[in-house]
């Protein structure tokens, strides 16, 4: 009973995350499809808890959010491979800047 409780506050204070995120002008792409990530996870959970009721609109649902965190980890993943190229191409070019300066 108690890790119910403990899961429930915790899905509880993610989707409060999430909402704040999402009010902000500038948000962060990466803190927002973590808290996505973490409520898809939870609800995921949720499912496979209650799995021997389940109906068969459950378990396609069920794959749904799982086809979902899926792809919501890829976009992060590739959106962290292009922010390290982006930040090693300005750190390549700023020294170009150095060494022609000196």
């Amino acid at each position: 009973m108690a890790s119910s409780s403990s899961s429930s506050s915790s899905t509880a204070y993610a989707l409060f995350l999430h909402r704040e995120e999402l009010r902000r002008r500038q948000r962060q792409y990466a803190r927002v499809s973590k808290t996505k990530i973490q409520l898809t996870s939870e609800l995921i959970s949720l499912i496979k808890q209650r799995l021997t009721t389940c109906s068969y609109e459950d378990l396609q649902i069920l794959n749904r959010e799982k086809q979902f965190k899926r792809d919501l980890q890829q976009q992060l993943k590739h959106r962290y491979k292009q922010l390290k190229a982006i930040a090693k191409r300005n750190k390549q070019i700023k020294r170009l800047h150095s060494s022609s300066s000196s």
